[in-house]
C-alpha cells in the first residue's frame, strides 16, 4: 500500500504544476463497494495533452492542458451499497481557485460473486445527481443513470456502463444524452491487471451521431494492494471532437470507520 500511494503522489506531483479543473469521470465502474459502516475515498484526475481539433458544439469550458481532478468521498451502508460525495473545484492557470459544484451519488450492485475477484457476472446501478463542472455541463443541475453490466472468467474481465444523462434545471437542452463505457482487462497477477478501456458519448436520444462526440480509447494498468487501488491509463482521441491524447488516473484507498 506504501508503494502505491507513493508512486500515486509522484503522478500528482509531476503534473501539479499544470492549471487544475475538474472532469467528467473517466473510470469503468465494477463491483466494488466499500465495505458496510467503512469510509474511502476516490481522487480522479486527467490531463489533456492535445485538445479536440475542433471545439465543443455545447459551450463547454475547454478542458486543454488543464489538470482535472476530484475526490469522491464513499460510506458504506450495507453489503451491496454505498453513497458518495463528490467534489468539484480548480485552479486556473494564474492560481486563482474556485469551488464548481458537487454531486451525490448511490451504488447498488446486487448481483455479483461472493468473495471480491472471484469469477461470475455483476449487475448493478449508479445513480448521480448534482451540479457539474463547466468543462462537463452548461446546466444548474444534471443527473444521470449508469447501469453496471460485466463478467469476470479466468484472467479476463469485461464491463460495461451504458449511461443516460438529463438535465434537471439550467440552460442546455432538454433531450437526454446517451453514452458508454467499456473495459476489458486481463489479470497478470494478484496486483497487477492491464486493459482496454472507452469512453463513447453516443449524443441526445432524438439525434444519436457518435461520429460527432466524444472517443477516446486508453490502455490502462490497474495495480492493487490491499483495499489501496491505482488506475493509470494514457488514453486516445478518435474524431476531431475528442481530446487528441489524454492522461488519467483513479487513486482508491479507505481512510476509516
Amino acid at each position: 500500500m506504501r508503494f502505491l500511494r507513493t508512486l500515486a503522489l509522484f503522478v500528482f506531483s509531476t503534473i501539479g504544476s499544470l492549471a487544475f479543473a475538474l472532469p467528467d469521470e473517466l473510470y469503468v465502474q465494477m463491483d466494488e463497494t466499500t465495505k458496510p459502516g467503512e469510509f474511502s475515498i476516490d481522487v480522479l484526475s486527467s490531463y489533456v495533452v492535445a485538445g479536440p481539433v475542433k471545439p465543443s458544439s455545447e459551450a463547454l469550458q475547454p478542458a486543454f492542458h488543464l489538470l482535472q481532478a476530484s475526490p469522491d468521498f464513499s460510506y458504506g451502508i450495507k453489503e451491496n451499497t454505498q453513497i458518495d460525495l463528490q467534489l468539484f473545484s480548480s485552479i486556473g492557470l494564474n492560481g486563482e481557485s474556485r469551488v464548481e459544484g458537487a454531486r451525490a451519488e448511490l451504488l447498488n450492485i446486487p448481483v455479483r460473486p461472493d468473495t471480491e475477484g472471484d469469477e461470475g457476472l455483476f449487475i448493478g446501478e449508479l445513480l448521480e445527481v448534482g451540479h457539474l463542472p463547466p468543462t462537463y455541463s452548461s446546466n444548474n443541475l444534471d443527473a444521470e443513470f449508469k447501469a453496471i453490466l460485466g463478467y469476470r472468467s479466468g484472467r479476463l474481465t469485461f464491463a460495461t456502463n451504458p449511461e443516460i444523462g438529463f438535465k434537471i434545471s439550467g440552460n442546455g437542452s432538454s433531450q437526454p444524452d446517451i453514452s458508454i463505457k467499456l473495459k476489458v482487462a486481463y489479470q497478470i497477477d494478484e496486483e497487477v491487471s492491464c486493459g482496454i478501456e472507452h469512453y463513447g458519448d453516443l449524443g441526445q436520444v432524438n439525434y444519436l451521431s457518435p461520429y460527432r462526440q466524444l472517443q477516446q480509447t486508453f490502455a490502462v494498468v490497474d495495480m492493487k494492494n490491499h483495499d489501496t487501488t491505482l488506475n493509470v491509463g494514457v488514453g486516445r482521441g478518435w474524431n476531431d471532437y475528442s481530446d487528441q491524447w489524454t492522461i488519467k488516473t483513479n487513486f482508491s484507498f479507505p481512510f476509516g470507520k
